[in-house]
């Protein structure tokens, strides 16, 4: 467990409060996604899974389909489905989430998911969405991949939050996820301009900045084509994040035609 401030105390037990009550409102739940800390009961630094902000998670909202049906990868207590459910109107999601705490949690919070206590390596069983959500653990997590189940992923890296993308695009046929910026090729979130690194362009790419060695070999070995999202700047909410301010980019994926054009 991570050692926590008073204040950080204080507000952790106003959300323990609330998910004793057998109804919350909108609004208390709302309160427990921006009280309830994941590191009162967990070690996240070993894990690098952190919950995103209860803004950021809003305004992610903007880059998904309405009424899709979705799936919500690391799911954490729901953050990200939450705002899908109620904004976009994504009535069928399932939740998929390893720390049973969470789900306890998470089923409080939004019930009418369906929660799955599972590691996403298990995605095989899921089944078929039409797009696929994560704020995913970020960099190289111990996860348990063996060799068998390597051979099932085209990256053979070991960047969890790049084989999340992958295991996506296998199940969904569109994607939107929050990944490190150093895992993208593009440079947007707290800067001046945006820069697309795969372009050499000096409008797109004015220092002519290289793409990052592990973003090149996760798209060479997966054919993946990232997009840019609708202009989230994610350093909006760097002091929002509890224990951690990374410096992150909202990325796009359409599986469903990088499959067709692969073909």
């Amino acid at each position: 467990m991570a050692k926590l401030t008073k204040q950080q105390i204080k507000e952790h037990n106003i959300a323990v409060e609330l998910l004793k009550k057998d109804h919350l409102t909108f609004d208390e739940k709302v309160t427990v996604f921006e009280k309830w800390n994941e590191s009162a009961n967990s070690l996240n630094s070993e894990a690098g899974a952190f919950f995103t902000p209860v803004n950021f998670a809003a305004d992610f909202s903007l880059t998904l389909y309405d009424n899709a049906k979705t799936i919500d990868l690391c799911a954490g207590i729901g953050m990200l489905s939450f705002y899908a459910y109620h904004y976009n109107k994504c009535t069928d999601i399932t939740c998929v989430e390893l720390n049973p705490q969470y789900v306890e949690v998470g089923k409080k919070l939004l019930p009418e998911a369906n929660w799955i206590n599972a590691s996403i390596l298990e995605y095989e069983k899921f089944g078929h969405f039409d797009q696929v959500i994560s704020n995913p653990p970020f960099g190289k997590i111990k996860t348990g991949l063996d060799s068998d189940f390597k051979t099932k992923l085209d990256y053979k890296g070991s960047e969890f939050d790049l084989i999340t993308i992958e295991i996506g695009s296998k199940i969904a046929d569109y994607g939107s996820f929050i990944v490190p910026q150093v895992s993208t090729p593009f440079r947007y979130s707290g800067n001046k301009m945006f820069m697309d690194l795969r372009l050499k362009s000096k409008g797109y790419n004015p220092y002519e900045l290289s793409v990052p060695r592990k973003v090149e070999k996760f798209i060479r070995e997966t054919g993946l084509n990232y997009n840019f999202n609708l202009g989230i700047d994610t350093s909006y909410y760097k002091n929002d994040w509890k224990g951690v301010s990374p410096t992150c980019e909202v990325v796009t994926f359409e599986f469903k035609e990088d499959r067709e054009t692969a073909n």
